[in-house]
């Protein structure tokens, strides 16, 4: 065999060699990634992939969370207990400050935007990165300015329209806000009548009649127009980034007439729904004449007065029978045909109750029994606790009177205590004393006296 040939036999044998020895193919080199998850606060699960792995994500400010890491080997997550078989360390810079941990808790109580970046090596040396912007922001809020609610001289038929005004605070630098302006005259509907996309900060102005026609028909009428604004970042459902106004109103100015129409809500805070009241409304000019007196029975109620002429006027509100309730007043001014809905006139109980007993001198056998009064808001019987020498006793209530079986005959501390009315206002501290007659046939209740004084 000659040399040339045994080289290629040679080679030939090699080359065989190497095709029948099992190859390392790229597929079989497990490829790791690391990704950063922000779970936050309020969720108390424990499965961190509900929230997927993004490059951005707004979140409130203050908002505090976990910055998790996810390991994955082809593309396959591995779990807390095996991700040590892969990675040697996670180092986290969050606001240029670093962490070593898998998971990290932050809270980011500034607005602006943050870099989040996740650095993990492994057993080969090699580093993985992943990063997360975090866009933390404000809670949008937008506020109607103008018209003033309740504002009341609007000029319906006018062309000039209405100008509106809003405000919208917590648009960031990184957002755009879409505003809209509805108005409609009812207010249940309000919401499904879009004016217009409006400046979320800054005026609008509808410049035509809100009404046209035969304004005769309307004579001595005021309308009322209810309108508000909602406002939203688009393309997003995140609640920060949306807010409705409260709903305001504007009324019309009373058409064809020079009068004005006056009305007044009332309400008793925290009068009991089993007492009726008897209040007046007096209402009086700016010489101390008196123009009109209301008689009110229910709680809460609503007074009117129709067809005043424009003045400096004077309310007086105050209730014959609930002396506890103390008179309020209130002056304003009524121009002319205006239709005028003043805030709530409230008045107040700010007296407590009283607890009096209903006798000196008892049988051994008879419940011993105290009156209640309050002249206002009613007594909050379920509050009321009868303590006699350290023990708490069974009552009963009826009506304005509460009485009670004596297990205590002689120098015993009694107590009608934590009585209060409805209003919140609490009677004074006092106990009595409970002691046997010297012909030991009745008992003799003395007092009160102030606690510690027996």
């Amino acid at each position: 065999m000659n040399k040339r040939l045994w080289i290629c036999i040679v080679l030939l044998i090699a080359l065989y060699g190497c095709g029948s020895d099992p190859r390392v193919e790229s597929e079989d080199v497990p490829r790791l990634r690391a990704y950063i998850h922000f779970v936050p606060s309020s969720y108390y699960g424990t499965s961190y992939l509900l929230f997927s792995s993004v490059r951005e994500k707004e979140i409130p400010q203050g908002e505090t969370g976990r910055l998790v890491a996810e390991i994955r080997v082809n593309e396959k997550s591995i779990t807390s207990d095996y991700v040590s078989d892969y990675i040697q360390n996670f180092i986290w810079t969050v606001d240029g400050k670093d962490y070593i941990s898998g998971t990290i808790t932050h809270t980011f109580p500034d607005t602006g935007i943050f870099d989040v970046t996740l650095r993990t090596v492994d057993f080969f040396g090699d580093t993985l990165y992943d990063t997360l912007s975090l866009y933390v922001t404000t809670q949008l809020s937008v506020h109607p300015i103008s018209p003033e609610n309740g504002f009341n001289g609007f000029h319906a038929f006018d062309s000039a329209g209405m100008t509106f005004e809003i405000q919208t605070e917590g648009i960031n630098s990184w957002q755009d806000a879409v505003c809209k302006l509805y108005v409609s005259t009812e207010k249940s509907y309000l919401w499904e009548f879009l004016i217009d996309t409006i400046p979320c900060n800054g005026k609008y102005t509808i410049d035509e009649p809100f009404l046209i026609g035969d304004s005769t028909i309307l004579t001595d009428t005021a309308i009322a127009f209810y309108w508000g604004v909602t406002a939203q970042v688009p393309d997003t459902e995140l609640d920060f980034n949306k807010d409705t106004s409260d709903i305001q109103v504007f009324y019309s100015a009373l058409i064809n007439t020079d009068s004005s129409h006056l009305v007044v809500p009332v309400r008793y805070r925290s009068l009991a729904s089993s007492i009726i009241p008897r209040g007046t409304l007096i209402l009086q000019n700016s010489q101390g004449d008196t123009l009109a007196q209301k008689a009110l029975s229910k709680n809460p109620a609503v007074i009117h007065f129709n067809r005043l002429a424009s003045d400096s006027l004077t309310l007086t509100l105050w209730d014959s029978t609930l002396t506890e309730y103390a008179p309020v007043s209130q002056s304003l001014y009524l121009s002319k045909s205006s239709y005028l809905i003043l805030d709530t006139l409230t008045l107040f109980d700010t007296v407590p109750p009283v607890r009096i007993p209903a006798n000196k001198r008892y049988a051994r056998s008879d419940s011993i029994r105290f009156y209640l009064y309050d002249g206002g808001s009613g007594v909050s019987q379920n509050s009321l606790t009868i303590i006699l020498a350290g023990d708490t006793l069974s009552k009963n209530v009826s009506g304005d009177v509460v009485s009670f079986l004596p297990n205590c005959y002689n120098n015993c501390e009694l107590s009608v205590a934590a009585l209060r009315d409805y209003a919140g206002n609490s009677a004074s501290s006092v106990v009595w004393n409970l002691k046997r007659s010297e012909d030991g046939d009745s008992l003799i209740l003395l007092g009160p006296y102030n606690p510690g004084d027996l």
